[in-house]
């Protein structure tokens, strides 16, 4: 007999309280009917489903959900939260080290992706402290995404020769 999960009845049961207090005008606090929180909602269901049925492979999608939900939801209501691309890396390297720590293998991803996230957080400071050297500093920042290209491209190679 198949296995049934629990993800369908918690994801039911969270949209249906997040759309009936929204039918019952219920006030909770600011925001509690924006898409963000809605997203937020179905991380959660995916986090506490994995949880219950010691399912790993719901956490990265969990933490994927609920946390671009966090970041749009805080976004313009915290002047100083992270407003670049930088911030998603952030959250998938989040759910790859938190999947790694469960099944206790894989750290590697999720350290890689957080290396790359600060990279490019800080990057803008980097670039400002390497002013001395300008012309050198024009051709990193003009390139480097290219670096990425082609570290990602070695990487498949001696991947798939595996």
């Amino acid at each position: 007999m198949k296995k049934i999960t629990l993800l369908p009845a918690i994801i039911l049961f969270s949209v249906g309280i997040f759309y009936s207090i929204q039918k019952l005008n219920i006030h909770l606090f600011e925001g509690q009917s924006s898409w963000e929180f809605l997203l937020i909602l179905l991380g959660l269901a995916f986090l506490i489903s994995g949880h219950f049925e010691q399912d790993s492979s719901a956490i990265l999608p969990g933490i994927i959900l609920a946390g671009v939900g966090v970041h749009f939801f805080f976004y313009e209501k915290v002047p100083s939260w992270p407003a670049h691309s930088a911030s998603f890396l952030f959250i998938i390297s989040v759910g790859l080290i938190l999947t790694a720590i469960k099944t206790k293998s894989g750290y590697l991803q999720g350290v890689i992706l957080l290396a790359i996230g600060l990279f490019l957080h800080f990057f803008p400071a980097i670039m400002g402290s390497l002013s001395i050297v300008e012309n050198g500093v024009n051709s990193i920042e003009t390139y480097w995404p290219f670096l990425f290209v082609v570290i990602g491209g070695v990487l498949l190679v001696v991947i798939r020769k595996k």
